[in-house]
């Protein structure tokens, strides 16, 4: 696969499990048996965007430790772990798809990891994408009209997505306090939606912020040497 063809792959597989994700987190919204068939589509993407990704994988654990690439790498691992994790405690729970396997009386058990695995890799694959932000966001921020502009935009997704995430009370999920999660299902699914596309564009510029930091201050290491 050229490489253009690939990078363009890589686009569509990501903007589509991003979408998956968001519409997996609304499953009271959405519906159970809607929750399940995009639990599996979420699988075959996450698996595509593995192969899709092995050679940016591989080249995350050679050459030099840097802050940045450690980062990246731990972040990297905890999503692959967090979501190996989340789809095997899906079958158990599961109401219509693997029903016949028979194995809900592991539920319990897997209600617990499935819906720490939700919030926890929700947050992660924000940051995630944050590390992405870099790329795009280098012309935009080197141009002095653009430059006022991304920085009020990365502001203010940051604030309104601090803000939802404190009324939400998704800290409470994060860290188990509350084990059943709440939803206002009177705000209806495109409300839902875009309060969680707010509350994880504070985790990726959050995410950006961290990795931009650990570059600069390498750039800054290497200078001085």
């Amino acid at each position: 696969m050229k490489v253009a063809s690939k990078r363009k792959m890589q686009i569509i597989v990501d903007v589509l499990m991003t979408a998956v994700l968001l519409l997996q987190m609304s499953y009271r919204i959405a519906g159970e048996l809607f929750h399940e068939i995009s639990g599996i589509a979420f699988l075959v993407l996450f698996l595509l965007h593995h192969i899709l990704s092995f050679s940016y994988t591989k080249a995350l654990f050679k050459g030099r430790k840097s802050a940045d690439r450690v980062l990246k790498s731990i972040v990297d691992c905890l999503l692959f772990i967090i979501y190996i994790c989340m789809m095997i405690s899906a079958v158990p729970l599961s109401k219509y798809i693997f029903t016949f396997l028979g194995i809900g009386t592991f539920s319990g058990i897997s209600r617990s990891v499935h819906m720490l695995g939700a919030y926890w890799g929700f947050a992660l694959i924000g940051i995630h994408i944050g590390f992405h932000l870099d790329i795009m966001l280098k012309k935009p921020l080197r141009d002095k009209k653009k430059k006022p502009f991304v920085i009020a935009a990365l502001c203010a997704v940051f604030s309104a997505g601090l803000i939802l995430f404190i009324k939400e009370g998704i800290i409470k999920y994060m860290l188990f306090i509350n084990q059943f999660v709440y939803f206002d299902e009177s705000c209806g699914l495109a409300l839902f939606l875009l309060k969680y596309i707010l509350i994880g564009g504070m985790f990726a510029v959050a995410g950006y912020l961290l990795i931009h930091i650990l570059q600069r201050r390498k750039t800054t290491h290497e200078h001085h040497h």
